[in-house]
């Protein structure tokens, strides 16, 4: 696990690009890898394409889809239940992530699924937070990263107000199954089936896998204005790969919000626990800029480089 000690320093003579990114490699200090993670073979990254059958099936998951209000926004999305019942009902799709997951009852295994069938409720709560801190002027022609997106309703609001979205999760499946479909039932309805292809093929990229490959494979795409993550932090372990995703992807002068509950029992991560960490590190400015007031205490924290 990389050690994250880096320090960002401003020099006029470097590509403004290239300052205040981390320096990833193996040498020097590192931390421990525990018990949990040591032995565990993170998938590689890799770009994802819809699947071959993706518009042929839009009709399907249009009529099994849900409308969720966010400000005067309406963004469009499958309904989790469905989709997995309808991943089950198909036996060729038995291999999937997904599918091994629904198995074996859990939101969660370990190097193999991450959750992303499910819609999380720190998720819904940045959706409300950017409605109402944001104009619609805001997200023209920024580029945003929806980091461990899921059903991937952060990215899809920003590319509905203009920006343009890359969307990145673990798990291949659910970009394919889930992240996709989401996309195209919030394009514009007026484009044929061959114009939202190529609305995808321009204007987005999807990518799969662990956040340490993601960022080696990305380090010549242009850096992100703004990152959108919802309950990305609740494996202490793999906080420091999080942290370094985020140094080496974002702009100088860009910005990310991390929504997440305050703490996450049995896993040991938490917005507090997580926050000490960023103060420590001496990289990132860190700001609590939202708290729930219910009972289910979460919050959306802040983060701009030093």
């Amino acid at each position: 696990m990389f050690k994250f000690n880096f320090k960002v320093e401003a020099d006029t003579s470097e590509d403004p690009e290239a300052v205040k990114s981390a320096i990833f490699s193996n040498e020097g200090n590192s931390e421990p890898e525990s018990e949990n993670t040591k032995n565990i073979d993170w998938y590689q990254a890799e770009k994802v394409k819809p699947i071959d059958n993706i518009i042929s099936t839009l009709d399907f998951y249009e009529l099994n889809a849900k409308e969720m209000d966010v400000g005067n926004t309406k963004i469009r999305h499958l309904v989790a239940g469905f989709l997995l019942d309808d991943i089950k009902a198909q036996t060729h799709l038995e291999n999937l992530d997904i599918r091994k997951s629904e198995e074996n009852h859990s939101d969660l295994i370990a190097g193999v699924y991450e959750g992303g069938a499910k819609i999380w409720e720190c998720t819904e709560s940045l959706l409300v937070y950017l409605s109402e801190k944001h104009e619609d002027s805001f997200w023209k022609d920024k580029r945003v990263l929806d980091l461990g997106c899921g059903s991937g309703l952060l990215g899809i609001y920003a590319m509905k107000h203009g920006a343009r979205v890359d969307f990145q999760d673990y798990n291949k499946d659910v970009l394919e199954y889930i992240t996709y479909p989401n996309v195209l039932l919030n394009l514009d309805e007026s484009l044929t089936d061959d114009g939202k292809l190529q609305f995808l093929d321009k204007h987005t990229s999807l990518y799969a896998g662990d956040w340490a490959h993601f960022t080696q494979l990305t380090k010549e795409v242009e850096k992100y204005d703004l990152i959108l993550t919802s309950e990305t932090i609740y494996n202490i372990e793999n906080q420091q790969k999080l942290l370094e995703t985020f140094a080496g992807r974002l702009k100088p002068d860009g910005i990310i919000l991390v929504a997440a509950k305050s703490h996450y029992f049995g896993v040991g991560g938490g917005l507090e626990q997580f926050s000490e960490k960023i103060k420590l590190e001496n990289v990132f400015r860190c700001e609590n800029v939202w708290q729930a007031d219910d009972n289910l205490k979460r919050g959306i924290l802040q983060l701009k480089f030093q």
